[in-house]
């Protein structure tokens, strides 16, 4: 009897590791989120986007030049003011300033470029997936400012 007891409870702990094991896929069947595509891919897979935002520079280069700066310092920042403009489609740029007071280079871009802010957010809504692919690369608004469209902005620098 003491035998058989003690190898009931000698196999529990193993019975119990293989109970949790099996229901365990393996790790070829765990599903993986997807990957976000290469930062370098984003105006190929993204060209309508792409062209609307080379357009948005060309049209506003020093509002461009200063969120592409604010990006690189505040890049979680600006993505929040991206998934903000996408999910508040009703709201305007008042709504956002007033909960986000205080923002350096954020503050000076709601002065002197309110138009072209409100255009980037223009921009955001018409295309979120884009918008997001592109934000969800910390900096990539920046990346895309300096590989894509800095000639648009650098030859009218102040």
């Amino acid at each position: 009897m003491k035998f058989r007891f003690k190898s009931v409870v000698a196999l529990v702990p193993l019975l119990i590791a293989l109970g949790c094991a099996a229901t365990v896929p393996p790790p070829a069947a765990v599903a993986m989120p997807a990957r976000e595509a290469a930062i370098e891919r984003w105006a190929d897979n993204h060209p309508e986007a792409s062209t609307e935002l080379g357009n948005w520079v060309k049209n506003h280069p020093q509002a461009a030049r200063k969120f592409f700066e604010w990006d690189s310092t505040h890049p979680e920042r600006s993505k929040l003011f991206v998934t903000w403009a996408i999910t508040h489609a009703g709201e305007g740029i008042d709504v956002f300033v007033a909960k986000h007071p205080g923002w350096p280079l954020f503050d000076e871009i709601m002065e002197r470029h309110r138009p072209a802010a409100q255009a980037f957010i223009a921009w955001s809504r018409r295309h979120p997936q884009a918008a997001e692919a592109l934000m969800n690369h910390p900096g990539g608004l920046h990346w895309a400012g300096n590989h894509l469209y800095r000639s648009y902005w650098d030859m009218k620098a102040p």
